[in-house]
């Protein structure tokens, strides 16, 4: 998250495409949080990803996610998510040289259609929806194991209450309370009780930039994109992360996130310590919607912009979840789980 990704000019992306893909196309930048994306339409007018990762990651993460991707596709070919597409080699990912002199990583993947939920029209049918295909994803992804899914990874929620380390960028001190006080409640009612919540493999990332919907049916999920804040960690953090994203549509109450909440509950179902950590969870992961866009901002000034475009609406999702009340909020929950 410290590291600078260099952007990859449009041409040298068609010609690393052609020489170890054997693609033809022309490429489109598409910005991306910590990796050079480009869209590469093909030839024949077909499009796929082409995504060089930061040069910060580990050869070993990048060949987690390719592994990812490609056990969801084999376990449940029915989870709308992007195929690898091999390159000439075989291999599902390899590594080009890096401006530092070292290596970093190239996946191409196909393309998915759809509309990202954050501009897509909602629906309790949609989110129940995205509920469901969050089950679905878990139970693909509990029979995958790799050696790096233990890595470290900012957006863990695991290490959230390290995060306090950063708070001096944030001017105001009203609001450096309100951040510590929702860390304070997930490291007294959350991190104690971590081995009472089942744990796996999840994708950690069920935003509303990563949900596709599909434009002809709004309250169908067409696509699940970007694996790569993958983290072995309690499953319990996955809904409450997807939780998060439902808030930010204003015009509907705190409510919609149940919606959701009955999906899944129509596939998996909840242990009541699962229950009653995903009101501080979500708090956490707020938190962390506010505080490292607000960091990397401060490293990369020229982004901050784009970083910190959804600030206001993070803190009013925070602010309406407080409102709301943890035990309401829980036994909600409960009633949906239970």
């Amino acid at each position: 998250m410290q590291t600078a990704s260099p952007v990859l000019s449009d041409a040298g992306i068609e010609e690393l495409a052609r020489e170890h893909f054997g693609l033809h196309g022309k490429a489109e930048w598409l910005w991306g949080e910590k990796d050079s994306n480009h869209r590469l339409t093909l030839e024949d007018g077909r499009t796929v990803l082409v995504k060089v990762l930061n040069p910060g990651e580990l050869p070993a993460t990048t060949s987690m996610h390719s592994q990812a991707l490609l056990h969801v596709a084999r376990v449940d070919p029915g989870i709308p998510v992007q195929r690898i597409v091999p390159a000439l080699n075989g291999a599902p990912d390899i590594r080009i040289p890096a401006p530092d002199g070292g290596t970093r990583a190239v996946r191409v993947v196909t393309f998915l259609a759809g509309q990202a939920l954050s501009t897509a029209r909602h629906s309790a049918a949609q989110r129940r929806n995205i509920g469901l295909m969050i089950a679905r994803m878990q139970q693909a992804l509990a029979s995958f194991e790799h050696p790096s899914s233990a890595h470290k990874i900012t957006w863990d929620m695991t290490h959230s209450p390290e995060l306090r380390a950063v708070f001096g960028c944030f001017d105001d001190g009203d609001e450096r309370a309100l951040l510590a006080d929702c860390l304070d409640l997930f490291e007294e009612q959350v991190l104690p009780r971590l081995s009472l919540l089942p744990a796996q493999v999840i994708h950690n990332d069920f935003n509303s930039e990563n949900i596709l919907i599909d434009p002809a049916d709004m309250n169908r999920v067409s696509g699940i994109i970007d694996f790569g804040d993958m983290v072995h960690a309690p499953r319990a953090f996955d809904v409450a992360v997807a939780a998060t994203y439902i808030l930010d549509n204003e015009s509907e109450p705190v409510d919609a996130v149940f919606d959701m909440f009955d999906g899944y509950a129509g596939v998996a179902s909840l242990t009541r310590p699962e229950i009653e950590s995903l009101y501080p969870c979500m708090l956490a992961r707020l938190v962390m919607r506010l505080a490292i866009p607000s960091w990397r901002a401060s490293l990369f000034p020229d982004q901050a912009e784009r970083l910190l475009r959804k600030h206001g609406l993070v803190r009013r999702s925070l602010n309406r979840m407080r409102d709301f009340g943890q035990a309401a909020f829980t036994a909600r929950c409960a009633a949906i789980f239970e």
